[in-house]
Formats: structure tokens, C-alpha cells, sequence
């Protein structure tokens, strides 16, 4: 039996945000990193180009190149692939803005994407956005929150695949 790419993504992402909850005192290290992704910073928002310079971690090649991030995230995880003819891209970060900030910045840019056909569980302490985008063509998932072991701090995961 096939199953969905939004919930290969979706398992994907719950196995990563019960790793992330469970924390612990180490900064994260970083898994993998896309060839030629840094490379491509030239196209990206003023924010993402001068992280991925600076980071361990450059954005996952690709993922689509209008992706928001922070002004301070700190990438740990960037990994992109193809399956099938389609590409799918895999990126955490961290981030010391508010959890207001992050659900605004977030929200904004997935309900253009996406429209109101996404679900969405959003508050204080927690950030999940999934969806197809209006055109059917790309699945995204983010899930995020505070991390237990590092106050001050938000963990995000973000998965994007053709659909």
C-alpha cells in the first residue's frame, strides 16, 4: 500500500518534535548538510541569506526559496531529496524570538500558501501548520515550540515535498 507524502511528513515530524521535547542540555549538532545550498543564498530574503553565511547549516537546497526564517535561527538539521521525480526538503531550527513573533511570521506566510484548507493548532506554547497548497502541488508541514531544556528558545521542524 502507497502511502500520502503529507503523512510520511507528518510521521516524520511527530517522531522529530517528541525528540526535540525530550531535550537536553547539549547544543544540537548538526545532521547533514545539502550540497551547494549556500550557493544558492544569493536568492533568498536579506534574513535566510545572511543565516545560512553565518550558520553551521545552510537552507536545505530545496526548499522552496521564498521560506521565511528568523533573523537569528540557528540551523541544525538541512537535508534535501528526491523520491519518485519529486524533491522534498527537511529543516530544523532554532530561534530566540518570541513565540508570538514566530506564530505571526508563520501563520501569515502559510495561510497565503495554503489558504484555509490547512490545520492548524496554534498557542502559546505550540506552532503546527499542515497543508497542500492551493494549488495542490506542494505539501508543507511545521511543528514547533519551546524547548523544554533551553529557555528562551523555540525549536521548529519543517518538511515541504512535491506533491
Amino acid at each position: 500500500m502507497r502511502q500520502s507524502p503529507l503523512i510520511l511528513t507528518a510521521a516524520l515530524l511527530a517522531s522529530a518534535l517528541m525528540l526535540s521535547a525530550c531535550g537536553n542540555e547539549k547544543e544540537t549538532q548538526p545532521v547533514s548538510a545539502s550540497p551547494g545550498a549556500a550557493t544558492a543564498a544569493a536568492g533568498l530574503p536579506a534574513s535566510a541569506s545572511a543565516m545560512t553565511k553565518a550558520g553551521t547549516e545552510a537552507l536545505p537546497e530545496n526548499l522552496p526559496k521564498d521560506f521565511p526564517l528568523p533573523a537569528d535561527a540557528s540551523i541544525s538539521t538541512s537535508h534535501s531529496g528526491t523520491a519518485d521525480g519529486k524533491k522534498s526538503a527537511l529543516l530544523v531550527f532554532t530561534t530566540k524570538e518570541s513565540m508570538e513573533t514566530v506564530i505571526k511570521l508563520y501563520k501569515d506566510y502559510f495561510n497565503a500558501k495554503l489558504g484555509s484548507d490547512a490545520a492548524q493548532t496554534i498557542d502559546d506554547k505550540n506552532l503546527i501548520i499542515q497543508g497542500n497548497t492551493k494549488d495542490n502541488k506542494q505539501s508543507w508541514s511545521v511543528i514547533g515550540g519551546r524547548l523544554a531544556s533551553r529557555e528562551g528558545v523555540i525549536e521548529l521542524t519543517v518538511t515541504w515535498a512535491e506533491s
